[in-house]
């Protein structure tokens, strides 16, 4: 990794403590040698990127989300101090020792490219790190779609609406609709109905290169990407869904684990009997 020597922090205020953290750090970056700026405001703004390094995230796993386009569009690693509940994404704490820190400010650390999912609707692109829903306007409400792939018909789907997510994604809405996980170095998304209406209907695992259109058959549908909506799809309109050549930086330190992070965040293939041994 060449020298790092900009590196803005993207702090969410909301979080305790975030600010003094944030400031420390800078100082920390300062005193090393680096330019630092702090960018507490949100929706976040695209042009403090422009011509820095590295991103620290300061927040949690939606600050990062928050933070996806412009890290694209500058084409910027991140990494992230996590504040919130889980940090899959922000996986260091604010425990995080001047060492560490200091090693990803240098740039001495790996990079771990996620893949991201485009969505094509009506001439304009968005992008998502985790998921694109589709799903009914109205709360109660059915929704209704029918889904091409590569021009092929899959399958009418009636229910509360569809999931498409990346590996990263997987272990997000994907997993808690029965979803599979996927893991992050996979070419490959992956399609969840939520609640169908009939029992047939599975996740479906696509591979990179698949082209996605989903019509809307009935009632208006939002699009949400990363948990946010971007657009209200119209009855008899098209929504396409592919995996871009681009794909987000993650930063990373020696001995990260894609494995150690499922097993401390949601406990995963944890044996039951040696945790009850563990507490007696």
């Amino acid at each position: 990794m060449d020298e790092i020597r900009k590196i803005i922090f993207a702090v969410n205020k909301t979080k305790p403590h975030a600010a003094e953290i944030a400031f420390k750090l800078s100082e920390l970056a300062q005193r090393n040698g680096m330019s630092a700026q702090i960018c507490d405001a949100f929706p976040i703004d695209e042009e403090a990127f422009r011509g820095k390094d590295l991103c620290c995230v300061i927040g949690g796993d939606g600050t990062i989300l928050s933070c996806v386009r412009p890290l694209i569009k500058y084409d910027m690693p991140v990494f992230g101090i996590n504040l919130g509940k889980l940090g899959f994404l922000a996986t260091y704490t604010d425990e995080i020792d001047d060492e560490s820190f200091l090693s990803l400010a240098r740039g001495d650390f790996m990079i771990s490219e996620r893949a991201l999912l485009m969505a094509k609707y009506r001439g304009r692109c968005y992008y998502a790190l985790n998921d694109f829903v589709l799903k009914d306007l109205r709360s109660a409400g059915i929704s209704d779609f029918q889904m091409f792939a590569d021009r092929e018909l899959v399958a009418d789907y009636v229910g509360d609406g569809l999931i498409f997510s990346t590996p990263t994604g997987s272990t997000a809405y994907n997993l808690s609709a029965g979803g599979p996980l996927i893991h992050p170095k996979a070419r490959a998304f992956v399609m969840t109905p939520i609640c169908p209406h009939m029992l047939s209907n599975r996740s479906l695992v696509f591979d990179y290169g698949a082209q996605i259109k989903v019509n809307c058959v009935s009632g208006q549908s939002a699009l949400i990407a990363d948990g946010r909506e971007i657009e209200t799809i119209s009855a008899g309109a098209q929504i396409e869904v592919e995996m871009p050549s681009v794909a987000l930086k993650f930063a990373r330190l020696s001995g990260d684990s894609y494995f150690g992070v499922l097993r401390n965040k949601l406990g995963w293939a944890e044996d039951p009997r040696r945790l009850q041994n563990e507490q007696r």
